[in-house]
């Protein structure tokens, strides 16, 4: 009796742990096979476009090679630019490669995975076998443009010295000429007295040439910390590694944001993509290299702009429109006004940051402190119409959807700003408070009218229109 039991009990035991074993099997070959399939589905990683990107950089490679003038190749082609935005993709997407991996695999937690770690080093490798020629074009493309300089300056280098000698040689003219001169009795005229202005008192002692230079705005947001009419947003509420502090966002701003996708709301069937550019204003702390910026008046696209179910097109009136917005806010408040934002929606589609949004926000972002941009994608069609913020991380690179710790929502901003509105036309009008200093800044930086080109079509002198697709 105790031998049956013995083997009965042996049996299940053999049974359970076959069971689990043919459970947890699940074949490297087949999750391998589904990973190709997963990223043929994403337009930048995808085969076809891999392969057409470097076709296109090793034709500019090429042409940088055999072309005679080569700097007029680069700038035709705006090569450096073209540069700067295709390392940034690539390099967002080398960053979120172990992401994207622990996305895949999720579809596998229940069944388990034969080999887990040998599993993951094939997925990475094959993500880095898509991106490899790619990276190796994009420097072999560097190696070019900096070739090009190194060219130049040689070039500029051999001008020096025939300038320096030419000089040289007027010099000698010169003086073996004034020698002569003296040898023949000739005597120089007196100079005139700096004392007294001069013999015939018009020339003066002293000479001063005042350099002219385009002089900044007042670079602070001491009336926004401590206003009730401003909501404060706390970056570190949504991503912890944002190179963005705090945000400031004025209540008529996210009403007018409100009442730009009421159409949404009202026609949920038929949503359409939308968006408008912000301005306000930054600071810049620079102790811990964070920034402080506000939200305060929206601009909204011209009647070029096309708004269809999943492309926005911002047109190129935009352009023009936020340029005037920003000289008349600087002329009348004596702020420095910039581009601090951006939104657009992704109706029904949920809150992320696409490739092609990527792009317009590396095009769009400020000259010298470009950490200080802010993107908002709205969902107008979830229950509280989901927001997302995006912003530079203190490496560079903005966070993704994974990163975000928290969304906010549209409904919810808007009532706050009805009742804010209320309450601040209702408030007695406060006593001037005296003038406190702003926080840490860099108060002699550069910061241009408006630092973007979005697309290559040029509509105006200084730059190119805001234009923006997105599938």
């Amino acid at each position: 009796m105790k031998k049956k039991l013995f083997l009965f009990f042996l049996v299940g035991i053999l049974s359970a742990g076959f069971n689990v074993t043919s459970a947890k099997e699940v074949e490297n070959a087949v999750i391998i096979s589904a990973f190709r399939q997963h990223i043929e589905s994403i337009p930048y990683l995808n085969e076809a476009n891999m392969q057409t990107l470097n076709a296109e950089i090793s034709e500019h490679v090429k042409c940088l090679q055999n072309w005679s003038d080569k700097e007029a190749y680069i700038k035709d082609h705006e090569l450096q630019d073209y540069l700067d935005r295709q390392k940034g993709s690539l390099k967002y997407y080398q960053n979120s490669s172990y992401a994207m991996i622990d996305d895949f695999l999720l579809q596998y937690a229940d069944q388990g995975i034969e080999n887990e770690q040998a599993c993951r080093d094939s997925l990475m490798a094959i993500l880095n076998d898509r991106t490899g020629m790619c990276e190796t074009n994009l420097n072999l493309l560097e190696r070019e443009l900096n070739n090009k300089e190194e060219q130049s300056f040689l070039d500029t280098i051999n001008w020096t010295w025939v300038i320096i000698v030419a000089v040289l040689l007027v010099c000698i003219i010169l003086l073996i000429s004034l020698s002569g001169k003296k040898q023949k009795g000739v005597v120089p005229q007196p100079k005139p007295n700096p004392s007294n202005g001069g013999s015939n008192g018009n020339t003066a002692g002293i000479v001063v040439r005042r350099k002219t230079a385009t002089i900044l705005k007042k670079q602070s947001l001491e009336d926004v910390m401590e206003n009730p009419a401003y909501l404060k947003v706390d970056a570190i509420d949504f991503c912890e590694e944002s190179a963005v502090r705090r945000l400031y966002i004025k209540n008529t701003c996210i009403i007018d944001l409100y009442n730009m996708y009421a159409s949404d709301l009202a026609n949920p069937n038929n949503a359409k993509e939308n968006g408008c550019m912000v301005l306000g204003r930054w600071v810049h702390d620079t102790e811990s290299g964070e920034y402080y910026v506000s939200l305060e008046h929206l601009v909204m696209p011209g009647d070029d702009a096309v708004f269809k179910e999943y492309e926005l097109n911002f047109g190129g009136k935009i352009k023009l429109s936020v340029l005037e917005q920003l000289r008349r806010l600087r002329r009348e408040t004596n702020m420095q006004y910039d581009l601090t934002c951006w939104v657009h929606s992704h109706p029904g589609l949920s809150v992320f940051f696409s490739n092609s949004d990527l792009s317009v926000q590396m095009q769009l972002k400020h000259p010298t402190h470009p950490n200080f941009l802010t993107a908002l994608v709205v969902d107008t069609l979830t229950p509280k119409e989901d927001v997302g913020i995006f912003t530079f991380r203190r490496d560079g690179n903005i966070n993704s959807k994974n990163e975000l710790t928290k969304m906010y929502s549209l409904k919810e901003w808007y009532a706050w700003a009805q009742k804010s509105l209320r309450e601040t036309a209702a408030a007695p009008e406060a006593p001037a408070a005296p003038e406190t200093p702003a926080a840490p800044q860099d108060s002699a930086t550069s910061t241009p009218e408006v630092s973007s080109t979005v697309s290559s079509t040029t509509t105006a002198s200084d730059g190119a229109s805001y234009q923006y697709s997105s599938n």
